[in-house]
């Protein structure tokens, strides 16, 4: 069977013909959920991956189905595609974090879909696809369960193929407020898995480049597995980054054994932040509390990046150039920003914030554009070698920093 599997993007990173793909080669990895689809598959049908970033996704019409990654805020695209994959004949099945938060109130134009993890029904609605009776919904079991990523793209100069991605555990470990924007949530609900520590061995011994992004959302919630788990990869001398919550500093412990074992940036996720930031504003004891924080583990040789979540509550938004400067002072070396505004019944929408010339200070962008400007930048180039070295410095925080700069600059929404 011929599958044509679609990695949908946002208009502000949708690929236009004739001009180069948007945005940091740096930063441009391929689709993490296509990727495991890809693996899963293992050649039994052929899957043809297109990435709306680099490429055009059509024609179709040779394909006996297509399947389209959905991501937060890709609905529009979703549509588009979904209108030309039907007039073409080819039947389309819709997945990912957008789909499964529909629920049970999927847009008319979603014929078929899967509310979960597309990977734990694919053996099924493959069979059914193949026998030409897709069902309209599949609902994927919530109990979750690893599954490893592709790698052998293949040359494609125009996309990152060397990121490495890998979980040792599977679960949510987002503040409550958060959880409906989460895929393992979604997917999982509370659900936690931990994988044995021989199948995680095995798979780092298989990754063949140096650097290892951990998709983990918080590497405190379990700090004797993680401790366990880093005590034994410190042997491969393999470089990494991971993301903690605000219950890091009680364990200074597992901090000090992170940076042993090669873990070179450190973000903290939005625990670290929330509910802190608006007061932070306006409690200088605050900032110095959150910026001794930082410099401890910066003083352990680690950058440092925080994964911040901004309410705007109408009709008194916060005070952009006010946490602007809080990040500034706290020092931090990365940040990624997402921002959401509340309804009246008390929900969240997630809403994009990209660059655009002339940018105010009533913009919620103002505040990448004061952490991401070039003075700011050279400043933390200039002071941070001597906290984590020249190398770190080097390898991490400048290529990163201009990639998430020149992502900002190029009106990309996405963290």
């Amino acid at each position: 069977m011929r599958i044509r599997a679609l990695a949908l993007a946002d208009e502000s990173q949708r690929y236009v013909r004739g001009y180069p793909p948007k945005g940091s080669w740096l930063l441009l990895k391929p689709d993490i959920e296509i990727s495991r689809l890809l693996e899963l598959n293992g050649g039994t049908d052929t899957i043809i991956y297109r990435d709306e970033r680099i490429e055009p996704l059509g024609p179709f019409g040779e394909e006996d189905l297509c399947v389209a990654h959905v991501d937060f805020g890709r609905s529009d695209s979703a549509r588009a595609v979904a209108r030309e994959v039907t007039a073409a004949g080819v039947p389309l099945l819709l997945f990912g974090p957008e789909v499964t938060a529909w629920g049970d109130d999927a847009p008319p134009w979603a014929e078929h879909r899967v509310v979960g993890n597309v990977l734990h029904v694919w053996d099924g609605l493959r069979q059914d696809a193949r026998a030409g009776r897709l069902r309209p919904v599949y609902h994927s079991p919530r109990v979750p369960r690893y599954f490893p990523a592709f790698r052998d793209f293949g040359p494609r100069p125009d996309m990152n193929t060397r990121v490495q991605t890998m979980n040792f555990a599977l679960g949510c470990a987002c503040p409550g407020w958060l959880r409906p924007f989460c895929p393992d949530h979604l997917y999982h609900g509370a659900d936690l898995h931990r994988r044995p520590r021989d199948e995680v061995i095995g798979e780092v011994v298989d990754l063949p480049h140096k650097h290892i992004a951990l998709l983990d959302e918080d590497v405190a919630r379990d700090p004797a597995y993680y401790y366990d788990m880093f005590r034994v990869l410190w042997n491969y001398r393999r470089h990494w980054t991971v993301s903690a919550g605000s219950t890091l500093f009680r364990h200074p412990k597992l901090i000090r054994l992170l940076a042993k074992a090669g873990v070179r940036v450190l973000f903290l996720n939005e625990s670290f932040l929330d509910g802190l930031l608006e007061r932070a504003v306006d409690e200088p004891d605050l900032v110095k509390m959150l910026y001794r924080k930082v410099k401890f583990l910066q003083a352990r040789r680690m950058l440092v990046g925080a994964k911040v979540a901004v309410r705007i509550r109408p009709p008194r938004p916060p005070d952009f150039p006010g946490i602007a400067a809080v990040l500034r002072r706290v020092d931090l070396d990365f940040v990624r920003l997402r921002f959401f505004v509340t309804d009246g019944q008390g929900g969240d929408r997630l809403v994009p914030a990209a660059y655009r010339p002339m940018i105010s200070e009533s913009d919620p962008a103002w505040i990448k554009n004061r952490f991401y400007a070039m003075g700011p930048i050279l400043d933390r180039l200039a002071r941070r070698p001597r906290r984590v070295g020249f190398y770190t410095t080097t390898r991490y925080l400048l290529p990163q920093s201009l990639a998430y700069r020149q992502n900002f600059l190029e009106g990309i929404a996405s963290p």
